[in-house]
């Protein structure tokens, strides 16, 4: 594993002079309406959202289960503002590229470095062959020995990550280029959060493929040839297939409140922070 694409001290450097961009304004859900959106431990009422098994049934809310039909839950904001939850793709396709693997883990360790920072608590999910979920000061050591291992995609590995809890805000690092049911997908990420951020990283290769002589389009998670050689009518298709991608993406991030972020691996941090992560990192003081 070749970790010199993955510059902590820049991190380092840039960590104090951001800020999370956290819930402003009240965000109103299908059921009900947010009463707050700042961070604190009080027990007023802060969202509401769908049952899940293991829930306490106390926090039902009969009212709107007589409305709806569906069993919906009151949150509470102790249960969602003081916590940042970083979820990073574990799959194969994050390591199309040494600097691709580096872009994604110091993204996720500037996200927890900046939460940690504004007195949140950070926690990461790393959804590799064996998924891990760790907090605080950990995650550092975490994402330094992260595997992007996994043979299935971020869809699939949901389903043995460990569960996402309420949150003030998600960030999602993936590159999302996966079949996918994805407003579902989009859909299930935001559950339990206050906000949610999906940050596409993206290696030059996948947002055009070069050709060349005996190159062939192939599935990084599988290794199986998609296509034949990348004559010129391949590569306008797999443009094309691209191009419909994002835009489905975006608009299920669209429906479901989420920020999509497109993030060039290649880019250095610090050109991608004042740039197009500016919606996520904010300068210290502004937020």
């Amino acid at each position: 594993m070749d970790m010199r694409d993955f510059d902590e001290a820049e991190v380092a450097r840039l960590t104090p002079g951001l800020a999370l961009a956290l819930p402003r304004m009240p965000h109103r859900g299908r059921v009900g309406e947010v009463r707050a959106a700042s961070a604190g431990a009080s027990l007023e009422l802060h969202d509401f959202r769908a049952y899940q098994p293991g829930d306490d049934l106390r926090q039902v809310d009969w009212n709107a289960v007589a409305r709806t039909g569906e069993v919906i839950l009151r949150v509470r904001q102790d249960e969602v503002s003081p916590r940042v939850e970083v979820l990073l793709d574990g799959s194969r396709s994050m390591a199309l590229s040494p600097r691709k693997a580096g872009c994604a883990r110091e993204l996720a360790l500037l996200a927890t470095e900046v939460g940690a920072q504004q007195g949140l608590s950070p926690t990461l999910l790393v959804g590799g062959s064996r998924p891990e979920r760790v907090q605080g000061q950990v995650c550092r050591a975490a994402l330094r020995t992260a595997s992007f291992d996994a043979h299935d995609d971020l869809h699939a590995a949901l389903a043995r990550l460990p569960p996402l809890r309420p949150c003030g805000l998600r960030v999602v690092v993936s590159d999302f280029l996966f079949e996918a049911p994805l407003p579902a997908l989009v859909s299930r990420l935001a559950q339990g959060a206050s906000a949610l951020f999906l940050v596409q990283v993206l290696d030059a290769e996948d947002l055009e493929p070069t050709g060349g002589e005996g190159a062939r389009l192939v599935d990084a998670e599988s290794g199986a040839a998609l296509e034949e050689l990348l004559t010129e009518d391949v590569l306008a298709a797999y443009a094309r297939r691209f191009a419909e991608h994002q835009k489905a993406l975006g608009v299920a991030a669209a429906r479901a409140r989420a920020v999509h972020l497109v993030v060039p691996a290649p880019q250095a941090l610090r050109a991608l922070v004042v740039g197009p992560l500016r919606p996520l990192f904010l300068q210290a003081g502004t937020a």
